[in-house]
């Protein structure tokens, strides 16, 4: 079967496109603000729910709100749907994420309200981190400038959550021995695997 030439420059910009999600992924668990701001345009927006606005105010705002909110993040796109038109991609990508919370009892209020707080007694959990997880989708606008793919409109569905006390274990048993572990910025394993 042979491919034409527009076969392949829809592989090449499908590609570009799904290298744009997964690096707006990486920027936020390795809160790295130069590579969050490289994914969008400078005139580009973003609704988040908890910040809707220019997408490079959204950059700094996110990073710096992570950094507060959350020990550790890991944010998964699954299933992408794409439909590319020239220089521009319509994107829905479903989204599974997951949040560390501090186990302090302002933060946790604050991320998840006071009804939540009130469920425990927190001589006994504080400083215990909780569990915050996170299924939604991303449905994206995502433009071709001069042969460079970033997002241009973005905005996050959230379908479901699900939130509690961490039970976590990381010095006993088989844990305590998993190295190495995932850190944010240029300690992270990942950077000492780049060319």
């Amino acid at each position: 079967m042979a491919y034409s030439e527009a076969d392949v420059e829809e592989l090449i910009a499908r590609s570009k496109v799904y290298d744009v999600l997964t690096r707006y992924c990486r920027a936020l668990d390795r809160c790295d603000v130069d590579l969050m701001r490289s994914v969008y345009w400078d005139d580009g927006f973003d609704d988040h729910g908890v910040f809707s606005g220019n997408a490079a105010e959204f950059a700094d705002f996110i990073i710096r709100e992570i950094q507060n909110w959350f020990e550790i993040t890991m944010h998964a796109i699954m299933n992408v749907h794409m439909e590319v038109k020239g220089d521009v991609a319509c994107t829905e990508s479903y989204l599974f994420a997951y949040h560390k919370v501090r186990g302090d009892k302002a933060k946790v209020g604050d991320i998840f309200g006071s009804r939540y707080v009130q469920q425990f007694d927190w001589s006994r959990v504080e400083g215990v981190p909780h569990h915050f997880y996170y299924g939604g989708r991303y449905v994206d606008r995502i433009e071709r400038r001069d042969g460079e793919w970033r997002i241009a409109k973005r905005t996050v569905v959230m379908d479901w959550n699900d939130n509690r006390l961490s039970g976590e274990i990381l010095d006993q048993g088989m844990f305590e021995t998993l190295r190495p572990r995932g850190e944010r910025g240029p300690a992270d394993p990942v950077f000492a695997n780049r060319p």
